[in-house]
This record gives structure tokens, sequence and C-alpha cells, in this order.
């Protein structure tokens, strides 16, 4: 039976293999081109086209139904690297400037004072006449010549400077110092029947204390005696001031600032008279005399105020306003000297009388002193430009007044007794007599000019 199932199965195995179809015979490939000397390998060594890890056909085709396609992720033709941001360098935080405040932390200004102080008042002194005949009251002929008016007055020249700082952070409150002075200026005016004058003779008017009548003290008279009279006057002003300084407000455009402090003022002031008589008839010789009027006020007192500033862009308009109140110390010193010189036996015979001249005697010669109550207000205009926040220039104008003071004209005293004159008695001064008196006369002073500034924040 086996052997029956052997003959059968070999029996079928070449019938199902002709009805498989039949092949075409393969191709034979074209035979590869010799290799260039260059890539032929030596011997021993393998040829580059045959080393590991490099395909050397194509492979099989699969034969029969194609297989389900899969989707595959492939990987992007360019592939672009992350990119890192590179480490910023550590920043240390830096504290945030501190913004300035309405007044700065500090100020200063410079200024150019051309002011006219108050001219000095002064009693009728010296009359004369053209005719040469000597000067009378209520002669037509006679005309007053220095005195009864205020010497003519011109500006004086000086500066103000002022410095300040705050003294809180917010630099809303601090505090400033102000100097101010005006150099002393001197005025003068003359008298004189020398040198061609216009005036042939001239006097002084006094009012006799022992008859009471109003005369004369002739000083200049053809063929009698010739004279030379001067009247100086000068004045000198300074002081000094120190507020704190608060801000009320500060707008964009606007800003006030309260001041409250202590000032100090001070005028001093001074008139001389100097004479020198030439005598040709009685007693001749030459007469000296010298009258000198010292008038010092010093004011003492706190001062309150407001100073307000208004800008527009570049431009700017400043006011301040201020008020002290306090004592005035007055002092009034008088002094005078005549020098006798007369011609004796081989020479001149000279004598000096010290506290003596005309209007000054024994009498009223010295120092008084009182202190009174006064007030001293300041106000002050300024328009200007800004040169940023660090600086301005300006022009303005400012006004100062002291309502008591003493001024040395006031303190002439024009009722002498002849027998205490030298230059009228040719003797020394009579110590008992009581005229002329020593007064004290107050009256008030002020000044005002233009200003020039130069003002400077930092």
């Amino acid at each position: 039976m086996r052997t029956v199932f052997a003959v059968a199965a070999f029996a079928f195995l070449p019938v199902a293999a002709l009805a498989q179809p039949v092949a075409p015979p393969p191709i034979a490939p074209p035979a590869p081109a010799p290799l260039p000397p260059s890539q032929v390998a030596p011997p021993g060594v393998e040829p580059p086209f045959l080393r590991p890890g490099k395909e050397v056909s194509q492979p099989l085709t699969p034969v029969g139904p194609a297989p389900a396609l899969v989707p595959v992720e492939l990987p992007p033709l360019l592939t672009v690297p992350e990119l890192k941001p590179e480490p910023k360098p550590e920043v240390k935080p830096v504290a945030a400037e501190h913004p300035r405040g309405p007044r700065g932390p500090g100020w200063s200004s410079a200024e150019l004072l051309y002011w006219w102080p108050m001219r000095q008042p002064i009693p009728p002194l010296v009359s004369g006449t053209r005719t040469g005949l000597p000067p009378l009251f209520g002669d037509g002929s006679t005309s007053l010549l220095v005195g009864g008016r205020a010497l003519d007055s011109q500006p004086h020249a000086g500066g103000r400077f002022t410095l300040g700082s705050s003294l809180d952070t917010a630099e809303t409150f601090g505090y400033e110092v102000t100097y101010l002075f005006l150099g002393t200026r001197t005025l003068s005016e003359r008298v004189t029947d020398l040198n061609g004058s216009r005036v042939r003779s001239f006097g002084l008017p006094y009012t006799n204390a022992t008859t009471s009548p109003a005369e004369y003290l002739t000083l200049a008279q053809p063929g009698t005696n010739s004279s030379l009279f001067v009247t100086s006057a000068a004045t000198r002003v300074q002081g000094w001031e120190v507020n704190t300084v608060a801000n009320v407000l500060d707008e964009k455009c606007v800003k006030i600032n309260a001041l409250a402090g202590w000032r100090y003022f001070q005028v001093h002031e001074g008139l001389r008279l100097e004479q020198t008589q030439l005598r040709f008839a009685d007693m001749p010789g030459v007469v000296r005399t010298a009258d000198q009027f010292d008038a010092h006020n010093r004011f003492h007192g706190g001062q309150i105020g407001l100073h307000a500033d208004a800008r527009r862009g570049a431009v700017f308009c400043e006011m301040t306003a201020k008020v002290a109140f306090g004592q005035n110390y007055e002092v009034v010193k008088n002094e005078g000297m005549t020098i006798l010189q007369s011609p004796v036996l081989g020479g001149t015979a000279t004598r000096a009388f010290g506290g003596s001249g005309i209007y000054v005697q024994p009498s009223n010669a010295g120092r008084s002193a009182n202190g009174v109550f006064a007030v001293v207000p300041e106000g002050t205009v300024k328009f200007g430009f800004r040169l940023g926040d660090l600086g301005r220039v300006y022009f303005g104008y400012s006004f100062i007044y002291l309502s008591d003071a003493v001024r040395p004209g006031d303190q002439i005293d024009r009722t002498l007794n002849p027998g205490q004159v030298p230059l009228m008695s040719g003797t020394g001064p009579v110590y008992t007599a009581d005229r002329p008196a020593r007064v004290v006369n107050r009256s008030d002073f002020w000044a005002q000019g233009l200003i020039i500034g130069l003002e400077t924040r930092y």
C-alpha cells in the first residue's frame, strides 16, 4: 500500500511542474567598465567598493499583493538647531535719582546794586551877595548858597549776596543768609570869594543866644577877609539777614515761599563843615574851623515775608516782600576844632581849641545814644530768563525803608553864644554856656535803585 502512495506522489509532481508558467530567462547585466588605475586596489587591500557597510545590490522586490501603507513620520529635510538666548549680564539695581524739590538742594545769588540813598537834610548854612556888601536878612541881594535843601544825590554802587541750603530731603524747608552793602560816597559843595568867583561876600546864619536876633557870621568881605567854605556829606549802608524758608505752594508755573528770620540794617551818615579864613585887617592871620556831625543807625529785629516766583517757559518774574520789627539804636556824635594862626615877631603863633568849631561847642560836643522802635520794610521785583534748571539772570528794582532814623543835618543847633566861638572872640570857648545845645532830632531813611543779578542752583 505504501508503495502505491509513493508511486502516485512521484507521478503528481511532474504534472504540477508542467502546469506552472515558464519564466523568461534572465538578462545578463552589462560587464562593468574597467576601473582607472588610481582606483585599482593594490594586492592584499580590499577595493573601496567592496568595503563593508556599503550596499552593492538592491533589495528583492516582494511578490504578491502590496502591503498596506502605514504612515511613517519622516524627519524634516532641514533641521534648525534650537537657538538658546545668550545669557544677559547681571545688572545691579540702581537707586532712582532723588527728584529735585521746590527749593532745590542749594542756591546762591550775586547782585550788583545801583541805588540812590535818601538825600541828607541840611539847614540853611551859607548866604552871600555879589555886591561885596555883607549878607543881611531881608536884603534882596542876599541869596542862599548852601543848605535849605539836600545836597545833590548821586547813585551808590554796591552788592547783595545770598547763600542758601535745604534742610530736609523733600527740599521744601531751608535757610538762607544775605549780605548787602553800598559803598561810601562823599558829595561836596564849596563857596569861596577867591579865584574870580562871582560871590564877593558870604557868611553863616545864626541866632545870637544873648540878644536873640538873627545875624550872620561874616566869613568873606572885600578888603577885610577871604574864605573858602566846604560842605561834605557821606553815606554808607550795609546789613545782613538770616531767614528760614518754607515752600507753601508749588505749582507748575507758580511757587510761593514764606520767610521768617532776623535782620540787621545799618546806616552811617556824616556831615562836615570846613572853612579857612584869611584875615587882612582885624586880628590878621589864618583861622581854620571844622564841625563834624555823625549819625549812626543800627537796627535789629525779627522779620517775616513772602517770596513769589511766576514763570512761563524761560521767562520769569519774582517778587519779594519783607518787613522787620525791632529796635533802632541811634548814636549822634558832634566834634569841632578851631586853629588860630597869627603872625608874631620872628614867626607864627598857633593856638588850637579842641571840641570847638562854629556850630559845635563844648555845650553840644560829644556823643548821644538812644534806642527807639522802628520798622524796616523791603520790596524787590525781578524780571529775567532761566538758564535751564541751574541758573537765572535778571534785572529789577529794590526798595528799603527805615521808619525812625537820625540824620546828621538835623542835629545842628544854629543858636550860638558869640563869646563861646573862638572865630568870633579870638579866645577859647566859654564852658559855662548852654548854647548851642545837644539835640537829637529823628527822621526816616530810605534807599532804592536798580539791581542786576545772577542766581545759581545746585
